[in-house]
């Protein structure tokens, strides 16, 4: 288990008995969830839920994609990141934005009314 998860090693266990896991990696897992789970609260603070809820779906895919070709560039360039945030924070935006696409999809987020994906190409509505 990483060192900045070790707060969280008693529930970390607890979470891998109760799922009746079996693979030492689960813990891993496990943690870093944990911290997208802690990560994903603070920023929604920050946003508030209408930046999904205003363009849902089509909105999460293009937040995954500026991170995905940010992940690309760097990874071709062989660079460290300019901006202040690293290679792993970028893919835990990433795993948390996957987790989003699932809570859009299950049509369980709230904060607003979706613009379609045809709204969102035109400018006008669907």
């Amino acid at each position: 288990m990483s060192g900045r998860t070790k707060e969280y090693s008693f529930i970390v266990q607890k979470l891998f008995e109760e799922l009746k896991c079996t693979e030492e990696q689960t813990l891993e897992i496990i943690s870093l969830v944990l911290e997208d789970i802690r990560l994903f609260d603070k920023k929604q603070h920050d946003y508030g839920s209408q930046n999904i809820a205003k363009f849902g779906t089509f909105g999460v895919l293009v937040r995954s994609s500026d991170k995905i070709e940010r992940l690309i560039h760097l990874n071709h360039k062989g660079d460290d990141p300019y901006v202040d945030e690293s290679v792993n924070e970028t893919w835990q935006d990433l795993s948390v934005y996957g987790m989003i696409a699932r809570v859009v999809n299950n049509s369980d987020w709230f904060g607003g009314t979706e613009i379609s994906t045809a709204e969102t190409r035109t400018g006008g509505t669907a």
